[in-house]
């Protein structure tokens, strides 16, 4: 995924970047993905940004005159869960030090976003703008603490790695405990790692083959159409 700049759209796939955060997999909440310190992040939030990451996917493929993708319903909601923590963990530290994100710019990005929201099935639409939206100001509030700690004059990348720096050493500050359902795995190198999600161990080689966020397209291909994108 690419940051938000102004003049360029964004776009939001299935590989999610996240943040920094303590793990543990218990004492959720029935219907819980992951708890953010006090917000509370459901499976259907999940499911509804999983369903818009693929419908995005599959309309930029036909966009671009590419076949449809084969995407595995696992790895969109791994990948779903990762852009809501890290997006939640950005939005609670915009919060407590007063970081807003520009109402202009925010409804810039998402104007730039407008065809491919209106290329999406029309039943996605609104969660794939609620999604895109989240994400957006998430990218907004690192980028302009990156602003104040490395001053205007630095480079975007410049500004998001010390935005980042700034939200990660505010949350290890706070002590914020964010908990995952062990389902989708462990959070870890900024990423859900999918290799240990699922309740049950596979035992077989096409079990382990598909224990990840990404799996081979050959293995997706075999999958049954009630777990796969589309």
């Amino acid at each position: 995924m690419t940051r938000p700049r102004t003049g360029r759209p964004v776009r939001v796939s299935v590989l999610a970047a996240g943040a920094a955060l303590l793990l543990a997999g218990c004492g959720l909440n029935p219907g819980a993905a992951a708890v953010v310190g006090d917000t509370r992040i459901g499976d259907d939030q999940v499911d509804d940004a999983a369903s818009a990451l693929c419908a995005a996917n599959i309309a930029g493929a036909a966009a671009q005159g590419q076949p449809k993708p084969e995407l595995a319903t696992r790895g969109a909601r791994q990948a779903a869960l990762s852009l809501l923590i890290d997006s939640e963990l950005s939005h609670q530290y915009g919060d407590a030090n007063g970081i807003d994100p520009a109402r202009a710019e925010l409804s810039n990005a998402l104007a730039q976003n407008q065809q491919t929201i209106n290329a999406l099935p029309e039943d996605r639409r609104e969660d794939f703008e609620k999604l895109l939206r989240t994400y957006v100001e998430a990218k907004m509030i690192v980028k302009e603490a990156g602003r104040q700690a490395a001053g205007a004059d630095a480079g975007p990348d410049q500004l998001a790695a010390a935005g980042i720096q700034q939200r990660n050493e505010w949350l290890a500050e706070q002590d914020i405990e964010v908990e995952v359902d062990p389902r989708f795995g462990e959070y870890k190198d900024g990423g859900i790692d999918g290799s240990g999600g699922s309740l049950s161990v596979p035992v077989s080689d096409r079990a382990a083959a598909g224990d990840s966020t990404e799996p081979s397209q050959e293995w997706v291909s075999d999958l049954p159409m009630t777990q796969k994108c589309g």
